[in-house]
């Protein structure tokens, strides 16, 4: 197949036989762009010219997406400004996808004819307009949204960047993880419209771009709107349109009064959104921008709320069995070819699970990997039972395998589930597993025989993560409908429903203590009552989410791992700090804690399973 490349043609794919395109006549035709890049769809098209899925020939024909862009300016000199301008706005694409794993990575880019190209990394996934049109969305599925998105465009303004196009169909939720990807940024566009003499940007889209943007001026806040109205777009599934002579028809926007209608359509939907989020979702679609929130920080802040009052602790004295207040750095373990998302300790092991596909074993007496188990899908999690004999992982193609030691084969696969699976736990005495999902739920499964044995249905978003009491009596889990909940795990009765300041990212349990602990958005890690719910403390130090917590057999210990790439070592008696663990670069995802061995493991977004020796 050849690719006709002039941006005009309306169809641009020929045969191989073919002197001319067949569309619009242009001799112009090519098998490859640049002799590497393979076309084999048109994915969209525009002022600015087309959007190509390719596969690069270079890369064992991996895929990626090609955008030509098509410099709207007249005479040598502009065009030579335009193409200078373009390589330097493709140097700070290539700066925001290296350094953010949500933004795309700028592969390549290059002159061909008198156009421009940009080659991206493809994410797989589907937009959120495809989201749109399947269902509105809720306010915990918009919260889950704002939190995941707002830290990247953080990180985009902090580079003196502005997207300039945000809206559903320029986000998609990755396949691989879930998360949410920023592409098609307005820059690139930007810079091949520009005359010499011009100064702002006409980069928009109707129906989502606030007033100073279309009047030439984009800022942060110009940003933030943009997301705003993406917001109220999801809940309303209502889109503006154009009829045939240009005109805009915006259901959710009075013109004559610049008025927003969103909340109508949502009392008349009987959709319930609560004050606090309406109230920010207000103040980002502000007509004025001085009206606006200004920062993404205080979008954040305004989000999740104030942290709830300190309660100073009532623990009964208790003596701690063991110090970890010194711990230092033994052994690195490197193999993994993409992020680590959980790791746990088996008798003679230490088993990571990570996002390529892997389950790997390493050898804690040598410090070598001593064998690989293979998933099907590229979002692992596991947890062994406390006597290290068994194994069990669930992934994105949302089953859980039980697997047996002397084989390397499943004894069991488990399925249940709607989505992927979030967590895994294993009861002390190694009789029941208790998995979550994405699908909302929990489920309690019999590991000698594989039933299902309970489904819990209490929470009203994403359960990201479970934890089983050392006594065995109780299940807690933590969610993004930002509640923390204990539930009997003989019967599946829910027992307590704590509502935390912010989505709940992890949990762990201390019997000895009567102690709940979670971690989230917040940036704290609060502790509660296990019988009462009440809290009792909060600890404070890390700058980023809380991923991962793990605490000691006994239950004294607590470990945390955080987005600010440190994990800490916490006394629970006292809420005193012991410990920094410093090195990894990227996000701490996962932690576990073996005080047999007197060891703790960190894992996350560097790919890296680092071993700390306690002293």
């Amino acid at each position: 197949m050849l690719i006709c490349q002039n941006p005009n043609c309306t169809n641009p794919f020929n045969r191989t036989d073919n002197k001319f395109c067949i569309s619009c006549g242009s001799s112009n035709l090519g098998e490859f762009f640049r002799s590497r890049y393979r076309v084999h769809k048109v994915l969209g098209e525009g002022g600015f010219g087309k959007t190509y899925e390719a596969q690069d020939s270079d890369k064992l024909d991996a895929p990626c997406v090609i955008k030509q862009f098509v410099p709207q300016v007249q005479g040598t000199a502009a065009l030579e400004k335009a193409a200078t301008m373009f390589k330097e706005e493709a140097k700070r694409l290539y700066e925001l996808g290296e350094n953010h794993s949500q933004i795309p990575r700028l592969i390549a880019y290059f002159e061909q004819g008198k156009n421009l190209y940009l080659v991206q990394e493809f994410i797989p996934g589907n937009t959120l307009l495809t989201e749109l049109y399947v269902q509105p969305f809720d306010e915990v599925r918009i919260r889950e949204l704002l939190n995941d998105l707002l830290p990247v465009l953080q990180f985009v303004h902090e580079k003196n960047i502005i997207h300039r196009d945000i809206k559903p169909e320029n986000i998609i939720r990755r396949q691989t993880d879930g998360k949410l990807v920023l592409i098609d940024f307005g820059g690139a566009k930007q810079v091949t419209q520009t005359t010499l003499a011009r100064q702002g940007t006409g980069i928009y889209t109707i129906g989502y771009a606030p007033l100073e943007q279309m009047q030439g001026y984009a800022c942060p806040a110009s940003d933030l709107y943009a997301l705003g109205v993406t917001c109220i777009r999801l809940i309303t599934q209502q889109l503006p349109s154009q009829d045939s002579y240009g005109n805009l028809f915006d259901p959710l926007y009075d013109a004559m009064n610049a008025k927003w209608l969103w909340r109508e359509h949502v009392k008349r939907q009987g959709v319930e959104i609560s004050q606090e989020l309406g109230r920010v979702l207000d103040k980002m679609i502000q007509h004025f921008v001085g009206e606006r929130y200004q920062k993404v920080q205080d979008v954040l802040q305004d989000l999740n709320g104030t942290a709830p009052t300190v309660v100073s602790p009532t623990f009964p004295p208790t003596v701690i069995s063991t110090n970890l207040g010194k711990a230092s750095l033994v052994h690195i373990f490197s193999g993994h070819t993409n992020l680590v998302r959980s790791l746990a300790f088996g008798n003679e092991h230490l088993i990571s699970a990570g996002n390529d596909k892997t389950i790997r074993f390493w050898k804690l007496q040598t410090r070598k990997l001593d064998g690989v188990l293979m998933e099907k899908g590229d979002w692992v999690v596991i947890a062994t039972s406390s006597d290290g004999q068994i194994l069990a992982s669930g992934s994105s193609d949302k089953t859980i395998k039980v697997w047996e030691f002397s084989t390397g084969k499943p004894k069991f696969v488990l399925r249940g589930h709607f989505d992927l699976i979030n967590s895994l736990s294993i009861t002390p005495d190694s009789k029941m597993l208790v998995s979550s999902s994405r699908d909302r739920n929990i489920k309690i499964w019999n590991l000698n025989t594989g039933e299902l044995l309970h489904t819990l249905s209490g929470h009203n978003g994403f359960v990201y993560a479970t934890a089983i009491s050392q006594d065995g009596q109780f299940i807690i889990s933590g969610g993004s409908d930002k509640t923390v909940q204990v539930w009997k795990l003989a019967t599946g009765e829910r027992l307590q429903s704590i509502l935390s300041s912010g989505f709940v990212r992890s949990v762990t349990v201390s019997s000895a203590l009567n102690l709940i602990a979670s971690g989230g958005y917040g940036k704290t890690i609060n502790l509660w009552d296990l019988k009462s719910g009440r809290l009792v403390k909060q600890l404070e130090g890390h700058s980023g989410i809380v991923q991962s917590l793990a605490v000691s057999q006994d239950g004294q210990i607590l470990v945390s791992g955080s987005d600010d790439q440190t994990a800490k070592v916490w006394d629970l008696q006292s809420g005193n700090l012991l410990n920094t663990l410093t090195g990894h670069t990227g996000a701490i995802l996962a932690v576990d804690i073996s005080l047999v061995k007197q060891t703790i493991a960190t894992t996350g977004e560097d790919k890296t399973v680092r071993i700390w020796q306690v002293k």
